[in-house]
């Protein structure tokens, strides 16, 4: 990625935003998107799972997430 230098606030401000009909959007958003892949690599469980309830789906999601969330800190640390 390179470098860019702005004279003002202002302008690296507008520069942040990017419209619906730039070109260079989708390459924007793609790097992005594998940058945060590297950073946190998606895991899933395998296989299907079935629940009594929404709540005890709500629950296991939860707990999934505080498990990665464990593991991704201690991988930064």
């Amino acid at each position: 990625m390179s470098v860019r230098r702005f004279s003002d606030p202002d302008e690296a401000r507008r520069a942040l935003f990017a419209s619906s009909d730039d070109a260079a959007l989708a390459r924007r958003i793609s790097s992005l998107w594998a940058r945060a892949t590297r950073l946190a690599p998606p895991s899933f469980d395998r296989g299907v799972k079935k629940f009594r309830s929404i709540d005890a789906a709500n629950r296991d999601r939860d707990r999934a997430t505080a498990q990665r969330v464990r593991r991704l800190r201690r991988k930064s640390s």
